[in-house]
C-alpha cells in the first residue's frame, strides 16, 4: 500500500488483527512504515544498490531499518530515507556504511557484543549454549547486525518479538525474550550498557504457562506398548522414563559407571542431576530387567546410544513423533511421563514426601538435608509398588 503520509495519518494508522501493514510513502520512494498486529510503528528503507547486480545493474532488492517511530517522526524518517538511498545510487551500500561508521567511532556493535556473551558467558554457564548461539545468531543478530547496543531501546526489542511471534510462533518469541534478557543483564554487569532495555518488559503472552498434563493409566500403557514396538535405544528409554519418574537426560545419558553393583540401583552424579545434588534411583524389577539387557559397548560408557556408547542417545523429536503415531496419544511430552507416574504413585497411596525422594525434588529445611542413601527403602518401596503396575 501507498499513501502520501502526514504526520497526523501515521499517528492514525492502527493495527490489524492476524496481519502486519507496510505502508510505503509517495513522496519517498522505498519508505516504509510498518504497523505491527501489537501497534508497535517502525521505519525501514528498501533500497538496490547500483553497480552490485549483474552486468552493472543495480544489486538485489535490500531493507535497511531506519528507527522506532515517534523516537524518528516522518520528517527525520525521510531524511534518513534519502540519505540512505543516495549512497546506494552512488553504489555503496548504506547498511555497510553505517555498521562502518558504528565500528569506527568505537561504538558497541550487537554482532560483535553477542559473540562475545557466547564465548564468555553462555559456554561457561549454560550446558545447552550452542542452542543459544543457534538462536541468537539465526533470529537475533541478522535484525539487529550493525546497531549499537546502546541505540536498542524497548520499542526496537518490542518491534523484534512482533515479527519473531507472527513469523516463527510465540515459541520462539518466548525463547528469544529469554536469551535477550540474558545477554543485556550481563552488558549491564560488563558496565557495556547503563540499563536493559528489556528490564521490566512485560509480554504477558510469551510467559511460561506450567504444563498440567497428566496421562492417563490407558494413555501410559499405550504409550509403553508403542515403546515396546519402536526397540532399541528408545524404546527402553520412554519405558525407563515411566517406570523410574526421572528426567529424560538423566536417563538418555544413563552410564554403565551410574550402576550400584548389587544394589539394584543407579546413581546420577551431581553434575548430571539438576539440584547439583547426588540422586540413587532404585530399580523394580521391570526396570532392572531393561537395564540389564541393554547392550554394553566396547566403544564408551552410554548404555542409550546410537553411537556404539561414544554419545547419549538424541534425536527425540522424531522418536517422539513415532512414539505419537503407534500409540495414538496426542498432546503430551516426554517430562509428562515424569509427572504422570507421580500423580499415579499418589493414586496407589505412596506418601507424598516419597514420592517426592523419588523424584529428587530439593525440599528445604531440616527435612531436606540428607545424604545420597536416605530414603533409599522409601524409594525401593515406591518404586515397585509402581512397577507391579507394569510387571
Amino acid at each position: 500500500m501507498k499513501k502520501k503520509l502526514t504526520e497526523i495519518a501515521v499517528q492514525k494508522f492502527a493495527p490489524e488483527a492476524g496481519r502486519r501493514l507496510e505502508v510505503f510513502d509517495a513522496l519517498t520512494p522505498g519508505l516504509a512504515l510498518r504497523i505491527t498486529e501489537a501497534g508497535k510503528k517502525s521505519w525501514s528503507v528498501m533500497y538496490r544498490v547500483a553497480g552490485r547486480g549483474d552486468g552493472g545493474n543495480r544489486g538485489p532488492l535490500r531493507r535497511m531499518t531506519l528507527g522506532a517511530y515517534p523516537l524518528i517522526d516522518l520528517k527525520d524518517a525521510r531524511e534518513r530515507a534519502r540519505s540512505a538511498l543516495d549512497l546506494a545510487d552512488r553504489g555503496d551500500d548504506p547498511a555497510d556504511k553505517r555498521r562502518d561508521e558504528a565500528r569506527a567511532k568505537g561504538e558497541r556493535v550487537f554482532e560483535v557484543i553477542c559473540a562475545r556473551f557466547i564465548e564468555l558467558h553462555a559456554k561457561a554457564h549454560t550446558v545447552k549454549w550452542k542452542d543459544t548461539e543457534r538462536l541468537l545468531n539465526t533470529l537475533v543478530v541478522p535484525v539487529w547486525k550493525g546497531k549499537p547496543i546502546d541505540q536498542i531501546d524497548r520499542a526496537t526489542a518490542h518491534e523484534l518479538l512482533d515479527d519473531i511471534a507472527m513469523e516463527q510462533g510465540a515459541g520462539a518469541a518466548r525463547e528469544v525474550r529469554k536469551h535477550v534478557t540474558k545477554f543485556f543483564n550481563w552488558s549491564v554487569d560488563r558496565g557495556l550498557l547503563v540499563a536493559s532495555p528489556v528490564a521490566g518488559m512485560r509480554r504477558p503472552e510469551l510467559g511460561y504457562a506450567p504444563r498440567e498434563r497428566v496421562l492417563s493409566m490407558e494413555e501410559l500403557k499405550a504409550v509403553w506398548e508403542a515403546a515396546g514396538k519402536m526397540g532399541y535405544p528408545f524404546g527402553p528409554m520412554v519405558r525407563l522414563l515411566i517406570l523410574t519418574a526421572q528426567r529424560r537426560a538423566e536417563i538418555a545419558e544413563l552410564q554403565r559407571g551410574w550402576l550400584l553393583s548389587g544394589q539394584e540401583a543407579f546413581e546420577v552424579p551431581a553434575s548430571h542431576y539438576k539440584t547439583d545434588r547426588p540422586q540413587v534411583v532404585p530399580l523394580s524389577a521391570p526396570a532392572l530387567a531393561i537395564v540389564e539387557a541393554l547392550p554394553k559397548w566396547n566403544s564408551g560408557e552410554y548404555l542409550l546410544s546410537t553411537t556404539a556408547g561414544r554419545r547419549p542417545v538424541s534425536g527425540f523429536s522424531k522418536a517422539k513423533a513415532r512414539i505419537d503415531k503407534l500409540s495414538k496419544v496426542e498432546e503430551w511430552t516426554l517430562h509428562d511421563l515424569r509427572r504422570s507416574a507421580a500423580t499415579h504413585m499418589a493414586r496407589l497411596g505412596i506418601p507424598q514426601e516419597h514420592i517426592e525422594r523419588v523424584l529428587g525434588h530439593a525440599i528445604e529445611g531440616v527435612a531436606g538435608t540428607y545424604n545420597r542413601y536416605s530414603y533409599l527403602a522409601e524409594k525401593r518401596a515406591a518404586l515397585d509398588i509402581w512397577g507391579a503396575q507394569w510387571a
